[in-house]
This record gives structure tokens, sequence and C-alpha cells, in this order.
């Protein structure tokens, strides 16, 4: 083979040759060229590596790749060439926005997580709580397993495989299960990403979860304890006199530790306590859990008792905190008081 050959990678479809694309070397130059067409244009740019028969074996490989994302409607002109010019990377990337259409064979997960489904659909999700949840299982249990794996490589036996890892991986309970619960939402979250890109891309696949709620352990009957009265009463005997308040009106109302950490004077009016705020991982917002959680309690004599205990002791905007001044959260409060 002499130095200046070029080495033709044509793909052949019945027997006729179609001309894809070739390594070539420049007359006057060292270094090997990447040479075919995309979007009609002929692109010919440097690969950076000199002619020697290890580096044309390099280029080829590349260049196959290259030929095999064009063909998929996955190639990024301006990631594969970052120093082609301005305005090929314009022309090559309006177009390329039109034609994205990969195979389930030609897209991993984790690529479509990034490159997708993060910025065009997470992104634009309406409640920061639920971004949360949804990314911290995707970065936390779902791209560990499946970034690598295409979607056609993800099937029914593999989520089977799977739910068998889903354990707790530290603390005191590490190496158990994880409860049924928790594993059907961390599989929720997965087919919500699977379906979006199922239906983005109009693939026709089997449904991998399918009969997969079998393989997940099974219910746990939940036995329910309550307080007599008089066990009730020790229980506020004994705890800190400073949480006592809000222990009895959370008795008194049902609220949530979320609703009670909004409470502010101005949701005491007109005879009524008004429900209309929340507080989840520090930030407030005006989103309930869910439509039917905005509403009125009526402040009762033993109610309004606590309300106003309340109001003279704050020091603040809210009505009920932690006593350090920290917002009021039900994990603190099960985890400093109600265990203790």
């Amino acid at each position: 083979m002499s130095s200046n050959a070029a080495i033709d990678l044509s793909i052949f479809d019945n027997d006729k040759p179609r001309y894809e694309g070739r390594i070539a070397r420049k007359s006057g130059s060292r270094k090997l060229y990447f040479d075919f067409f995309y979007h009609g244009v002929r692109i010919e740019k440097s690969t950076g590596l000199d002619d020697t028969p290890a580096n044309r074996m390099k280029a080829e490989a590349i260049l196959r790749k290259i030929l095999a994302m064009k063909k998929e409607g996955t190639l990024e002109f301006a990631r594969i060439f970052p120093n082609a010019s301005p305005e090929e990377i314009a022309f090559h990337t309006r177009l390329e926005k039109g034609e994205y259409a990969p195979t389930p064979k030609g897209i991993t997960f984790g690529e479509y997580v990034h490159k997708r489904w993060y910025p065009s659909i997470w992104e634009h999700y309406p409640q920061e709580t639920k971004k949360q949840d949804f990314k911290s299982v995707i970065d936390y249990w779902l791209l560990p397993h499946f970034g690598e794996m295409t979607f056609f490589h993800i099937t029914g036996t593999e989520l089977q495989r799977f739910v068998a890892t889903l354990r707790h991986r530290k603390g005191p309970k590490a190496g158990q299960p994880l409860s049924r619960a928790t594993q059907v939402n961390i599989l929720q979250i997965m087919r919500t990403v699977w379906n979006d890109a199922v239906e983005e891309h109009r693939w026709m696949l089997f449904d991998p979860f399918r009969g997969l709620k079998k393989h997940l352990p099974r219910k746990k009957k939940k036995t329910v304890e309550v307080f007599r009265f008089s066990e009730w009463q020790a229980v506020m005997a004994a705890m800190e006199p400073f949480y006592r308040p809000v222990a009895r009106l959370m008795n008194l109302t049902g609220l949530m530790a979320s609703e009670v950490a909004a409470l502010r004077p101005e949701s005491i009016r007109e005879g009524y306590l008004h429900i209309e705020r929340s507080v989840v991982r520090g930030v407030e917002s005006a989103e309930l859990k869910t439509q039917f959680r905005e509403r009125r309690i009526r402040i009762t004599g033993a109610i309004g008792a606590i309300l106003e205990e309340a109001v003279a002791a704050s020091k603040g905007e809210r009505l009920f905190t932690m006593a350090d001044g920290r917002v009021f959260t039900a994990e603190k409060f099960r985890r400093r008081v109600w265990k203790q």
C-alpha cells in the first residue's frame, strides 16, 4: 500500500457499491483526512493523525462510527468537529435538529437522559420537589445500572436483574432489600423516562415493565397501633414543652408538617385557619400535596388556645419552627422529639 493510497469504506447494498466515505491523504500533507458527504456537502476534515498503518486503522474505525451515526440520525457535527467554521457548524446543526431520529440500538439510556430528557422534559417540570425526586433516583439508581445500555437492550429480564440490586447501600439496613413502595417508585420513574423516549422517537418496542410487579417484594400487612387517651396524655407530659402546642395542633387538625411549617399569623382569619401554602425541603410555595389539601379549618376553642400561644411565642414570621429557629420538618420532629 502506497503512502498516498486512499482507503475506500464503501458500503454494499444488493451487491451494488455505494460511496459512503474514505480515509484520504492530501498532497503535501502527512496527515490523514476524513472524506465523506453530509447534508449534501462534502466534508474533508483532518484526523490529526500522521499517515501510518496503525493510524489508518484507527481513523477507519472512527469514520465507521461517524457514518453509523449519520445513518441513524444521531450525528452531531459540532461535537465531532468542534474546530469547524462557525458557518459550517450553524448549517449542519440547523439541519440536524430536524432529523434527530435514533433507533433503539442507536442511543443509550444515559445519552437520552443527559442530552434530551433533562434539557427538554425534566427542566420544565413545574414542581421543584418533583424535579429533585426524579433526578436523585435517576442519578443514584438508574444511570449507574442502565447508563451504558441502549434502549434495545433494556428488556424485562434486564429489569428483573435491576430489581435484584435494589438494596440499601449504607446504614443499619445495608444489604437488605428496599421496601416494595420504594422499588415501585424507582421503577415508575424509570418507566416515565422509557415512555418519553419511546413516544418521542415512535419506537415499536415490547413493554419490558409488563409482569414486573410479581418480581417485587410482597406487600406487608400494616399493624396500626393507636394511643388510648391516657397514653396520649402521658406522651404529651413527657414531650419537650416547646413542641407540645404543635403536637396538639397536628393531632386536632390532621395538618402535615409541611403545612404547619408554612403557617403565619395571617393564616388565621375570619374564625378559620387557612391552609394555603407548604414548605418542602426549605422551599415555600403555594403548591400543596394535592388540590384537596387547600382548605379552611374552623378554629375551635382548643385550636384557638394553641394558636394564641403560638402567636405570642413566635419570634419570626412563622408560627411554628424547630426549637433552634429552623424550619419545622417532619423528619426533624420525628427524630428529635417524637422518637425520644
